[in-house]
């Protein structure tokens, strides 16, 4: 059982090391990418949302 272990761990640690890491200045940039068009999204939805309501609310009242 304890070799089993052994081997699994092992493997992993071979699979870990054939990974292709991104550079520190790659996750800054792709996170500061993701940032910003989350916002962007966010501002957008809430765009359209109040747009959506002052018709309704035109239409309704």
């Amino acid at each position: 059982m304890i070799e089993r272990i052994r081997r699994y761990l092992a493997a992993v640690r071979a699979e870990v090391q054939r990974v292709s890491w991104p550079s520190k200045r790659e996750v800054i940039t792709f996170t500061l990418l993701i940032v910003l068009m989350v916002v962007a999204l966010g501002l957008y939805l809430g765009l359209v949302d109040a747009v959506l309501q002052q018709i309704l609310r035109l239409l309704i009242g």
